[in-house]
């Protein structure tokens, strides 16, 4: 079975153990661990059950029936007591008798959808339908020939049929409709156009859901914009029962003295069904009946008597569909709206995921009767469960990411039972025909599936046994991903001019590092024009860290080119080391500060500035220690090692005596030069 993989859970003694088994390699081996519900239950369930407290277990063996012609979902189910069960289905409103393993046509209502279906005490099968608000008693077929249904009532206002009931106590059809939120009583036995009487008025905009106490009271779940479960005795007042968190109430069920309901919020609400031009055409197998329905947030509520709601059970990636209860095992039956999956959700609060399906969504529920029976939309199909163990139930796990291609070592389980294990393995993140084929682990330890990024494992479990799995752990070893240098810089120390200039470098690199393995960095140097690299480091030095402060004063000034070499050994087997190397710009080491020398020829200042290994950017002048003002090249430019320079003499304010002129010109590493001279005026 393959299917996309879905979540479903929000929220021994000795078995079998599988040794690890990968050699040589154990520094840099890694493992994912398989433990809890959520993460068992992540993959493929092929009839295997998931316990909320994180054991998977046999399930029930389901069979799937197809309709005879391709429908694109099923809304509802109808246990008729004798191994029978009908479905009513959209797109063609159609309705379909299951029996035996085997679905037939049994009655086309000629309706967009049939929502709900009923029985009255003298057996007449009654079908709600959408979108034209008409309620049909159905007739069986005569053999092989469909019999038009009875048009019961078309109800007045009403574009939703959302569910119908038969009241036993007062004869009478109950319909939950909208869009005006109304609950209708309908008597069968008068003509269409007078069979309707409103029975409760709702301040809500639909009544989606129905369910019916032992002592007459109709129970209604509304929705809309707001979730509301409403009461409605057989003598008295209608009641709002509960107000619950979400946008409807989609489900209801009575349990003894209490009342399940399920609750539905939508960031944008589902579009409802609707006639259209195209109607008429047969749906593609597997292609929507309706608007898909968007995901939702679905909460499951048991209601008191004093209605008080406990919330049960949150699901924050799947609206509900539908909810049963069993009175028999106790349990309540939900079927999720996004994944396909059934869950059990006990008194104790535990759930367990009893059946996933291929398809996109649980729509309908039967699993109370004589026959079980569960069915979907998307594709709509029909299972049956069968109360014996399965043959050849497996356990699929999610898709496991090693983070880049790896080779797949043991598998270790825990749990109870003769499992039979198998593997496979692709680089695409979901499988598909790119992806190995199903193999069996070699000598039921290690993976045999080829080296990737990506691997599921499987587990057959052995029939009629009490078989459990606890947690599932895969080891493996990532390929050796290699850190690449990205950037390096060489600079000098930042100084303010006429600052003293320390004889540094600082070093600096970046590195993308995919592993997150401890790295460490060997660093060399050479003058531009060398052939050969000279360390930095001494051999024993061991840096890891991405700046380095190198001292230069000890190198003849000139360019100079800088290696960073990045390695992973600390983290790898010698064979699997990676490296880098990046290599800087030429970076000028200039540790001599210009020469500077001056003279005043009455109102000016000029001079020459020369520096041994750098060109001279900047020549300034100060009198007496006042503001320093620029002067200007002698050819304009300041671009060369050796500068005539030249200007006024600046902030004599026309004083006279001896003065002393300062000026000083920095090159292009940074290093200041100052000459002075003493004149008198």
């Amino acid at each position: 079975m393959t299917r996309r993989v879905w979540l479903a859970f929000a929220g021994l003694a000795a078995g079998m153990v599988m040794a690890f088994a990968i050699e040589g390699e154990s520094v840099s081996t890694r493992s994912t661990t398989l433990d809890s519900a959520i993460e068992l239950s992540a993959g493929v369930l092929d009839r295997v059950a998931v316990t909320s407290d994180g054991t998977v277990v046999l399930g029930e063996e389901i069979a799937r029936i197809s309709p005879p012609e391709p429908v694109g979902s099923v809304w509802s189910l109808l246990d008729l007591g004798d191994g029978a069960v009908l479905a009513g289905t959209g797109v063609e409103g159609r309705v379909y008798r299951i029996e035996n393993g085997h679905a037939t046509r049994w009655a086309d209502t000629g309706a967009v959808v049939v929502t709900s279906l009923t029985r009255a005490e003298d057996g007449a099968i009654y079908a709600g339908t959408l979108p034209d608000g008409r309620v049909y008693r159905l007739v069986p077929p005569q053999g092989e020939l469909l019999q038009a249904p009875v048009l019961v009532a078309e109800l007045p206002g009403v574009q939703h049929v959302w569910g119908v009931a038969w009241d036993a106590r007062r004869h009478v059809l109950l319909c939950a409709t909208g869009p005006e939120g109304k609950l209708f009583s309908v008597d069968t036995r008068r003509a269409a156009s007078e069979a309707a009487t409103v029975l409760f008025d709702s301040e809500e905009a639909h009544l989606y859901a129905m369910a019916l106490r032992d002592d007459g009271e109709v129970i209604v779940g509304a929705g809309g914009g707001h979730a509301v479960v409403y009461g409605l005795p057989v003598t008295g007042r209608p009641r709002v029962i509960a107000r619950l968190s979400g946008d409807e109430v989609k489900g209801l069920a009575v349990a003894g003295d209490e009342i399940v309901a399920i609750a539905n919020e939508f960031s944008e609400a589902p579009d409802a069904p609707r006639r259209t031009v195209a109607q008429s055409r047969a749906p593609a197998a597997g292609g929507p009946a309706v608007p898909r329905a968007r995901p939702g947030r679905g909460t499951l509520y048991r209601i008191r008597p004093s209605g008080l709601a406990e919330r049960v059970y949150a699901n924050a990636d799947s609206h509900l569909n539908s909810v049963q209860w069993d009175p028999r095992r106790r349990e309540i039956w939900l079927g999720l709206g996004v994944g396909g999956r059934v869950l059990a959700v006990a008194g104790d609060r535990t759930v367990r995921v009893v059946h996933d399906v291929d398809e996109a969504g649980v729509t309908a529920l039967a699993l109370t009767g004589r026959t079980r029976m569960f069915a979907t939309a998307d594709t709509g199909v029909f299972y049956q469960v069968h109360d014996r163990a399965p043959n050849g139930a497996t356990w699929n796990s999610k898709v496991l990411d090693a983070g880049s291609p790896a080779r797949w070592g043991a598998v270790r389980a825990r749990g109870v039972g003769a499992f039979a294990w198998e593997s496979r393995s692709g680089n695409a993140e979901l499988p598909d025909a790119t992806w190995s084929v199903w193999e069996a682990l070699d000598e039921g330890i290690t993976v045999r599936s080829p080296s990737s990024r990506f691997l599921q494992v499987r587990s057959r479990f052995p029939a009629g046994t009490d078989a459990v799995l606890r947690a599932v752990t895969v080891f493996f070893l990532p390929e050796n991903q290699r850190a690449v240098l990205t950037e390096l810089s060489a600079m000098p120390p930042e100084t303010k001019v006429g600052e003293a200039r320390a004889s540094v470098l600082k070093l600096a690199w970046k590195v993308e590092n995919p592993d997150n393995d401890g790295l460490r960095y060997r660093l060399y140097f050479r003058g531009d024009g060398d052939q050969t690299w000279r360390g930095l480091l001494r051999n024993q030095e061991w840096l890891t860290g991405t700046t380095f402060d190198w001292a230069t004063d000890g190198l003849a000034e000139g360019w100079y080119r800088v290696e960073v070499d990045a390695s992973d050994e600390a983290a790898n087997p010698e064979d699997s080391v990676t490296r880098d190397v990046r290599v800087s710009e030429p970076v000028l080491v200039d540790n001599t500060a210009p020469m500077v020398s001056a003279r005043v020829d009455g109102e000016r200042v000029q001079g020459e500035a020369e520096d041994g290994a750098s060109v001279v950017l900047r020549v300034e002048a100060s009198v007496d220690g006042g503001e320093w003002r620029a002067l200007r090249a002698d050819d304009g430019l300041f671009d060369e090692r050796r500068e005539a320079f030249r200007g006024a003499l600046p902030g004599l304010g026309g004083r006279a005596g001896e003065h002393v002129l300062s000026v000083r010109a920095a090159d292009e590493a940074g290093n200041v030069g100052v000459g002075s001279v003493r004149y008198r005026r």
